[in-house]
């Protein structure tokens, strides 16, 4: 009974691939440390000036974050686990903050923090997925990745609610009038990721006001650069095309054991 249960729930979230099942990959962490020196080196792109910059600082920030770390832990129980392992850590993010509301925790600074680094570091990952494409193993499907992308989206909403509901708690007259709710911060925040602007909540502060500028400009990256690379891409059901000759499968699979 508890076999057949077992079996349901991996075909449920696996499906039947056996090498999904089976295959083994290199240390997370080990393989971040390759991806520094592959940059360091121009092994796989000739990047120069501000592009290497950039590519350089998202490739030595991901050993910042603890999702590097989360992702190196599971590795252990192979490749299929390892991803959905990450699939929770993304939506555990999303309820971390939706959490912290509902025990009203968020006039806390610890709480603002956290909700912070991890925006940012959803932030920068999803950055590193294109400007580090090169490198990078690629993920295993684009509506996978597009899925992901909605989440991280909400969020980022969430985390900066969390913010803006500890400074409202904590800074006097930080906006126009005190919020009464989670939800009126929910809403202003979501508002100004939108780049509505209703107007009914203001703030008042110059954190404040910085605060949401970084928000929208956050929020204009995401859909100009983040939600149209994954859509492009949305036609193809994997990164793996089905149609590679066996010279290219050689290459890929060459590749793959490098990485």
């Amino acid at each position: 009974m508890f076999q057949n249960l077992k079996t349901f729930v991996r075909i449920l979230f696996i499906g039947n691939q056996p090498l999904m099942h089976n295959e083994r990959v290199r240390s997370p962490i080990l393989s971040q440390y390759l991806n520094v020196k592959k940059i360091w080196n121009n092994r796989h792109y000739e990047d120069f000036g501000l592009e290497r910059l950039i590519r350089l600082s998202l490739a030595l920030s991901q050993f910042i974050f603890p999702g590097l770390y989360f992702k190196a832990f599971f590795n252990k129980f192979g490749l299929a686990v390892r991803k959905l392992a990450v699939e929770f850590y993304v939506v555990l993010k999303l309820l971390l903050p939706l959490l912290l509301f509902k025990l009203k925790l968020t006039g806390y600074l610890w709480a603002a923090v956290v909700s912070g680094v991890m925006g940012i570091e959803t932030i920068v990952y999803l950055a590193a997925l294109i400007y580090l494409s090169n490198e990078s193993v690629k993920p295993v499907s684009y509506r996978r990745s597009l899925t992901a992308l909605f989440i991280n989206y909400m969020e980022i909403c969430l985390d900066y609610a969390v913010i803006y509901s500890y400074c409202n708690i904590n800074i006097p007259h930080f906006f126009k009038e005190k919020l009464t709710s989670g939800m009126q911060v929910i809403y202003f925040s979501f508002s100004t990721s939108a780049t509505v602007g209703y107007g009914d909540i203001v703030p008042l502060k110059s954190f404040g006001q910085e605060l949401v500028i970084t928000q929208i400009i956050v929020f204009l990256v995401f859909v100009g650069l983040f939600i149209n690379f994954f859509t492009a891409k949305i036609q193809d059901p994997t990164y793996r095309d089905n149609d590679l000759t066996s010279r290219d499968i050689k290459e890929e699979e060459a590749r793959k054991i490098e990485e």
